[in-house]
């Protein structure tokens, strides 16, 4: 007797079975009653953050100036990032050093920058969350924009108290056409200073479908929804940067529109790469269309990034060899090397600047994947500030 698998119930099974799992999962990690937490920073750890001496922080702290810090059990001098904060402002308001503050001034405009790619495994939404750490850390007001109904950069930070992704409370809410919601509502603060977060679910897929309806009167006037949601709130941050979906679909090409740079990862193999051309290909057709219609779009800056690198691995390094000489300068100079460490620090959803480095078993494999971390984001860093026009 034959026996038929039925797709609907095997697909509402698995899809009820794996929430649960994962539910309790994320119970189990960060219980409903606990209140997620940003590690605390050691002084040497402050002190290359704000570009200054040790000695200096603690002159500070002798003279009763700057906060307190506490003292952990082996003498050492640790801080909060709202301290750091604190003693960024209080540098900066002083004067020692250029950019101490380094949130735009007048007559700069808040980077609104895209990290996008249609191949699936490129470190996209890591290289993302760590870039979005990392300028927080900086002292930047940075916002961040799930637009991958996957929600995994939401997934990555964490139980957010006030955020459930089946009660309207996506990005969705703010792009779709009927009564969309106000940008600012839906915004949600993170367990870091200076950081926020707008979350993605599985309703950002209504957008394809909203849109193919809403192309016969309005042509191509959806490529505006996101850069419409986000004027709203650009007042409020330095950088946006954008978490997009794995495909080039209407929601993407949204926020090509609304992007004034973009970053594309690409890990330095073969399929990715050719991938990756696909994406260009594709994509260059739509901004002909664009064009066409006299919606050109432009960019501050555009650039491949690296990912999962290898050193040691030939074949990839002849890869990366081929996209220096394709790519050139449009090839960041520092690449994202694949570690355990960061693979780890994803498992506990954290990024590995929310992880202490004693947590590690090999501390030598976490200092080789922040030097790389730290080096591609001072890169991407110093492109905001040249399209602030800053020296």
């Amino acid at each position: 007797m034959n026996r038929h698998l039925s797709s609907l119930d095997f697909m509402q099974s698995f899809s009820s079975k794996l929430d649960s799992a994962l539910q309790s999962l994320t119970l189990a990690q960060y219980p409903p009653d606990s209140r997620r937490e940003m590690r605390l920073f050691p002084a040497a750890e402050v002190a290359t953050l704000l570009d200054v001496s040790e000695a200096y922080i603690r002159q500070i702290v002798q003279k009763e100036k700057g906060p307190a810090p506490e003292i952990s059990g082996n003498g050492r001098r640790m801080y909060t990032l709202e301290q750091i904060l604190e003693l960024r402002m209080m540098l900066a308001e002083n004067g020692r050093k250029k950019w101490m503050n380094p949130r735009r001034i007048t007559g700069e405009a808040c980077q609104i920058i895209s990290v996008t790619n249609f191949k699936g495994g490129s470190s996209k939404t890591s290289t993302t969350v760590h870039l979005a750490h990392y300028l927080a850390l900086r002292g930047y007001r940075v916002l961040l924009l799930d637009l991958d109904p996957q929600a995994s950069l939401t997934s990555l930070h964490g139980a957010l108290p006030t955020f459930d992704p089946r009660t309207d409370d996506t990005f969705y809410a703010a792009i779709r056409f009927d009564q969309p919601r106000p940008t600012h509502d839906l915004i949600h603060k993170t367990h870091i200073t200076g950081l926020d977060v707008i979350c993605a679910g599985l309703e950002l897929t209504e957008f394809e479908t909203a849109v193919a309806l809403e192309m016969r009167k309005s042509g191509t006037s959806f490529l505006l929804r996101v850069s419409q949601a986000l004027e709203q709130v650009t007042d409020d941050y330095d950088i946006i940067l954008m978490d997009s979906a794995p495909s080039l679909n209407f929601l993407t090409l949204s926020s090509l529109t609304a992007a004034t740079g973009v970053i594309i990862p690409v890990p330095a193999h073969m399929l990715d790469v050719d991938a990756t051309g696909k994406f260009l290909e594709l994509a260059s057709s739509y901004m002909q269309i664009l064009n066409d219609v006299g919606a050109s779009v432009s960019w501050d800056f555009a650039r491949f990034l690296i990912t999962k690198y290898e050193p040691n691995d030939h074949p990839q390094a002849n890869m990366a060899a081929l996209m220096r000489q394709v790519f050139g300068e449009n090839l960041l100079l520092n690449m994202i090397i694949k570690s355990t460490a960061v693979a780890d620090a994803l498992t506990w959803k954290q990024s590995l600047y929310e992880v202490q480095r004693s947590r590690f078993s090999s501390p030598k494999t976490y200092d080789r994947a922040i030097e790389s971390l730290n080096a591609s984001n001072e890169e991407i860093e110093k492109l905001i500030w040249t399209a602030w026009g800053r020296q």
